[in-house]
């Protein structure tokens, strides 16, 4: 099994129109925690944004075309904003890729910067139906391989376990003293360093921490 980390960016400059929209309305993309096409060829998707309900709902009005629902919901750290639409051809065809190779997405997929539309993804399966699937998916996009890593599940190092971004966040949280005591930086600190939002780093290092616990504790023998 194979895991590829790539960044791609759509030919047409965004994945949907409306998120253009969006863009122009401050709304900012911090990452896609879940996209499915339905049986009635609608999008459902869980997004996580860094704004206020109130930004997206003016943002995303009711009757924004192709849109079927919107449901907000907010911890105060992030705001994940589940929509159900109806995609347009580019758009379906990139989830229709996934269907059609077998490969398995790890979300959340994450937008590598807040005013553009690229996003880095990470995608699990056999060597051959990968490296299909990315030839497939550079017929109609940009695509940029970041790194091509044995998939073990069992028996992994702590590197293995998380991915580049992670790794990237967790190290330069390590450089600049987050994990001292007391802190000697702050979220605000190593987000203005990665051009991100403090919550997505929040996000990252707490997934972060949590895989390396859990791959700690599993690995150590029963009392």
């Amino acid at each position: 099994m194979k895991r590829v980390t790539y960044t791609v960016s759509p030919e047409s400059g965004h994945f949907e129109p409306a998120e253009k929209r969006c863009r122009e309305n401050g709304i900012r993309f911090e990452a896609i925690h879940e996209a499915d096409l339905l049986e009635d060829e609608t999008v459902n998707l869980l997004l996580e944004v860094h704004n206020s309900p109130p930004q997206i709902r003016a943002a995303v009005p009711d009757d924004l075309p192709r849109l079927v629902d919107r449901v907000l919901s907010t911890d105060g750290d992030r705001t994940m904003v589940q929509l159900r639409y109806e995609p347009t051809a580019t758009n379906r065809r990139f989830l229709e890729l996934l269907r059609t190779h077998g490969v398995i997405v790890e979300y959340p997929m994450t937008f590598v910067a807040p005013d553009r539309s690229i996003l880095r993804v990470s995608v699990i399966g056999p060597e051959t139906e990968v490296q299909t699937y990315v030839d497939e998916l550079r017929g109609f996009a940009d695509l940029s391989i970041e790194s091509v890593t044995e998939y073990t599940p069992d028996g992994c190092t702590d590197a293995d376990i998380l991915t580049e971004r992670q790794r990237e966040v967790l190290r330069i949280a390590f450089d600049r003293g987050y994990y001292e005591s007391p802190r000697e930086a702050t979220y605000e600190d190593i987000a203005a360093e990665l051009d991100c939002s403090a919550s997505s780093v929040g996000q990252i290092l707490r997934r972060s921490e949590a895989a390396l616990v859990s791959s700690t504790v599993a690995d150590r023998p029963s009392p």
